[in-house]
């Protein structure tokens, strides 16, 4: 094995370690050794040093031979860890210069760089078709691992694809059987053109012909992938089932017994160190294969609610503790990045805190407060969780029980029931949660205002150095406008409470509005003074407005605040001038140019507001709603203000409601909530619309 290996120049060469790669041979013959715990150390050593964090050196290009002949040698074990790493260099995709390049500055230099990834992926991609023949090898790991290589490997993907299809009615080991469906589906998916008809059909046929419970669930999640046509009517139940029988195995009611895995010695590395912490997360959630599984299905299902919403609410209702675990998770994820139906996917969510298992109503608190906006109808239940859990909470670190997240999300959902449990947690020296003002804005100033004696008691009694907390109390403060709290609101204007202190008393004071008016000199001098920065001049002037309505003394920094090059300088300057509308007259000319040529649906908004000029502004909303998606609500809620002139934006409004999908969700995969509040925000102004030219019409 091996011929030739001592005459390779190792020393001449580097990875990512050192300029001689002479430990590269070493870790070779470890992959090939008959020790596991050997095997687990060379393969660490070639991911952390040949092949580290994905980059690909001239040492990484000379092992490329030698990783083959260890996936063709029949008495090589971990054949399958060598192909991953074979696939892992090569790349899921051939590499691109222009991606890789830019490291150096030197072309030379970066060019240098660049070459070991092409000549790895030409190499690798080249012997590809090697693995072909080794889809019937008695190596069942091996053969579980091959199909995904050659479906992004190899140069002839119709090739590929007969291949494939010819071996799966033949392979008898589940693991490899999953392997060869999920190759088809990236195949079908990557080559659309040539091969997406052809696999649906060989997949719905193992659909319909397997027992196996997982690869049917690994069949659907690819259907859903390409072939969305043949996915059966019961979809949804044929899931659950799948995963019925998975609790049954996993719990022993199954009359097959579960083959042990067998045990793999320790070693101090990475590849041991990932293995058992998957093992120890499967274990703490009691989950198996067909978890991950269904999440996948999950995710190919993508727009198709219907479906999705079923199998979410059938998970919800399981008898299997971590199957519901697994579904609390994708309850977030679909809720905050889907439009459900109705409410049922929530109440079942809500479901899971009257279950008794401490993790797992966290676990449901944590999501329901992500949908806090479309949770009302829970509201009851967390109201009694939080009577219950009353006296299960310490000042310290009060937010993180159960307690405390329970009353996080009813208060929201804007439950003035909140108000007397806050009050209580605040005035026993409870942590100032970090979103307390958003908290009492969801509850209202009128009803959360018996709160405002103990904010205001808390603030006073603040060291000088709680910078945060003293932040997060004036927020709050100010949402409620106690006229109590003025005076101590307008003292913390001063330039020793810090920067966000003084941004965030300047909004409390916009708040206060014409009832503040002894903070009119302290907000114009901050104004007037050329030495201050322009953001904290913004942050004064849109209280001056607000307290005065001196237009006069506000446009000159607002019009700073248009040119600025920082974000907040053009956001808070933008914010200003929706606030004084006509009033702003004079920045229209700023505002058309911002609007029109560079396609700014805030400063469209802005210049709606101050000349509704429907002639300008409207074509720029329509642009960015389908360019830019997160500008819709901004969007929205100026065309509910144009009346019949918004007409052209109707079959835009409409697709809007028909649209399964938050307009904030972009397909980002991971585990990503989306703002519930500014979707339904959003589509409340598309009803009105909707409804107003209804109205007109009928």
């Amino acid at each position: 094995m091996f011929t030739g290996i001592e005459e390779v120049d190792w020393a001449s060469m580097g990875h990512a370690y050192t300029d001689s790669a002479t430990d590269v041979p070493d870790l070779l013959w470890g992959l090939a050794s008959d020790d596991p715990a050997r095997r687990d150390i060379a393969l660490d050593g070639m991911y952390g040093a040949v092949h580290h964090q994905g980059d690909v050196y001239d040492s990484t290009v000379a092992c490329i031979p030698f990783l083959f002949e260890l996936v063709e040698t029949p008495t090589v074990a971990d054949r399958d860890a060598v192909v991953r790493l074979l696939r892992s260099i090569a790349g899921e995709k051939e590499p691109d210069p222009e991606e890789l390049g830019g490291i150096f500055e030197d072309e030379e230099e970066d060019a240098a760089w660049i070459q070991p990834f092409l000549d790895a992926s030409r190499l690798i991609r080249g012997r590809a078709d090697l693995f072909l023949g080794l889809l019937d090898d008695p190596d069942a790991e091996l053969r579980a691992a091959l199909p995904g290589a050659l479906a992004h490997l190899h140069a002839e993907p119709t090739k590929v694809f007969s291949v494939l299809r010819d071996r799966l009615p033949v392979e008898t080991d589940s693991e490899a059987a999953h392997g060869l469906a999920r190759a088809i589906g990236t195949l079908a998916v990557d080559h659309a053109e040539t091969l997406g008809s052809q696999a649906g059909p060989v997949l719905r046929d193992v659909l319909d012909r397997t027992a196996d419970p997982q690869l049917r669930m690994t069949v659907l999640a690819q259907l859903a992938r390409c072939a969305p046509d043949l996915l059966p009517d019961n979809t949804a139940e044929a899931a659950l089932e799948i995963m019925r029988l998975a609790c049954e195995a996993r719990h022993g009611e199954s009359e097959e017994e579960p083959q042990p895995a067998p045990e793999r010695p320790r070693t101090p590395t990475m590849v041991s160190y990932l293995r058992d912490l998957e093992a120890a997360h499967r274990k703490s959630v009691d989950a198996d294969r067909a978890d991950d599984l269904l999440e996948e299905l999950h995710r190919a299902l993508g727009d198709r609610v219907d479906v999705r919403f079923d199998l979410l609410n059938g998970q919800l209702c399981s008898q299997d503790w971590g199957q519901r675990v697994a579904a609390v998770r994708m309850s977030g994820l679909l809720l905050t990045g889907w439009r459900a139906a109705n409410d049922l996917p929530v109440a079942l969510l809500a479901r899971q805190l009257v279950e008794e298992e401490p993790d797992l109503s966290e676990r449901a608190l944590n999501e329901l407060s992500y949908v806090a906006p479309i949770a009302h109808v829970v509201a009851e239940i967390l109201a009694v969780c939080v009577r219950e859990w009353d006296d299960e909470w310490e000042p310290d670190g009060w937010e993180r029980t159960l307690y405390g997240r329970a009353l996080a999300a009813l208060a929201l959902q804007g439950d003035e029931r909140a108000v007397p449990a806050l009050i209580d947690v605040m005035a026993e020296g409870g942590d100032t949660p970090e979103y307390l003002a958003r908290w009492v804005k969801a509850i209202g100033a009128e009803a959360a205002a018996p709160l405002g004696p103990v904010l205001h008691r808390r603030l006073t009694a603040l060291a000088p150095g709680a910078h945060r907390d003293r932040s997060r109390l004036i927020d709050a403060l100010g949402v409620i406008a106690p006229a109590p709290s003025l005076e101590l609101l307008i003292s913390m204007l001063g330039d020793e409470q810090g920067r966000q202190a003084r941004w965030s008393a300047a909004q409390a004071l916009t708040r206060y509005g014409r009832a503040a008016a002894q903070a009119a000199p302290r907000l114009r001098k901050s104004v007037t003074d050329e030495a201050t920065p322009t953001e904290i001049r913004l942050d004064a002037a849109e209280a001056l407005w607000a307290v005065t309505g001196e237009a006069d003394l506000v446009l000159p920094v607002v019009r700073d605040g248009l040119d600025s090059t920082h974000w907040y300088g053009r956001s808070a300057a933008l914010r200003i001038i929706g606030a004084l509308g006509p009033a702003g007259a004079a920045l229209a000319p700023r505002l058309r140019e911002l609007a029109v040529t560079g396609t700014d649906v805030p400063a469209a908004v802005a210049l709606w507001k101050v000349t509704g000029d429907v002639e300008a502004v409207l074509p720029v909303l329509l642009d960015e709603w389908t360019a830019t998606p997160r500008s819709r609500p901004a969007a929205a809620a100026c065309l509910a203000g144009m009346g019949r002139a918004a007409a052209p934006a109707l079959p835009l409004i409409r697709a809007e409601l028909a649209s399964p999908r938050r307009h904030n969700n972009d397909g980002t995969t991971g585990n990503v909530r989306y703002d519930v509040a500014e979707d339904e925000a959003l589509l409340s102004d598309c009803r009105t619309i909707e409804a107003a030219f209804t109205a007109l019409d009928g």
